[in-house]
């Protein structure tokens, strides 16, 4: 197949899924995932797709060009796998901040849709916002501050004033890299800002961390993994890896696991 016939079916098939994986798409053509990944950019550069981490997305305007837009059509699967876990660590009454990471925005929807309750809500995304925004059994606080349009998310010098007085019972994270080396790893320098303080004023500490995070480093370190209580993560995060956390004393939690659910404190 040549390079003609290659972009005409990545093309094809970006239009029928929406998303595609240079993975799997490497396996499909019998080609170099190196090759795929050229023949996206040149793709990108031509304007015929949107090139994404780990594969490409359809290009069409609005919300679904936006980096975020794009990251929620990815291992949604695994997202809403990690949420459910994620629910096991709230209680009836409990204070918690929910971040803007795409895993967290899946747990704020599997908190609105179960039997859970009377749960106070901090927040810096708006995307969170929209999911409780008429909730009438869970309350919500937004901390303000300056928009990033295209995250849906908030921070600054407001954000992180409004911060100074409020606590929570269990912070959840999401995160762009994940490494024992190199801790919580993001790409935006204010939105780390943010998740910072939250994390020091936040009782017990979960990150939502699917299996592509981990070994990955982006420009910003949040904290180091020594400072969280608990990592989630979903079913394809090798154990290899989670025997590593383990070793070093940080329960990784999945759906394959046979270890007990942490008890986080009160």
């Amino acid at each position: 197949m040549d390079m003609l016939e290659r972009h005409a079916e990545i093309l094809k098939q970006v239009k029928e899924k929406g998303t595609v994986k240079i993975s799997e798409l490497s396996k499909e053509l019998n080609t170099s995932r190196e090759t795929i990944r050229k023949d996206i950019y040149i793709l990108d550069k031509k304007q015929k797709l949107s090139s994404i981490r780990g594969g490409a997305t359809f290009l069409k305007k609005g919300i679904e060009e936006t980096r975020y837009g794009q990251r929620t059509v990815l291992d949604v699967i695994e997202k809403k796998e990690i949420a459910k876990l994620a629910l096991n660590y709230i209680k009836d009454g409990n204070t918690i901040f929910l971040d803007y990471g795409t895993s967290v925005v899946e747990l704020a929807k599997a908190i609105e849709s179960s039997p859970l309750h009377d749960i106070t809500v901090i927040t810096n995304s708006l995307n969170v916002v929209d999911i409780f925004r008429y909730s009438t059994k869970n309350s919500l606080i937004l901390l303000g501050g300056g928009l990033r349009s295209e995250e849906g998310s908030l921070s600054g010098p407001l954000t992180l004033t409004n911060i100074d007085n409020l606590y929570c019972n269990v912070g959840f994270f999401g995160c762009s890299g994940l490494s024992i080396q190199s801790g919580i790893t993001n790409h935006y320098f204010s939105e780390v800002e943010v998740s910072k303080k939250m994390l020091s004023h936040s009782m017990n500490k979960v990150l939502l961390a699917d299996h592509d995070k981990f070994n990955q480093i982006a420009l910003y370190k949040t904290a180091d993994v020594s400072e969280l209580d608990v990592i989630i993560t979903d079913k394809k995060t090798p154990l290899d890896i989670i025997n590593k956390y383990k070793h070093i004393g940080i329960p990784v939690i999945n759906s394959s696991s046979k270890i007990k659910l942490s008890t986080l404190k009160d």
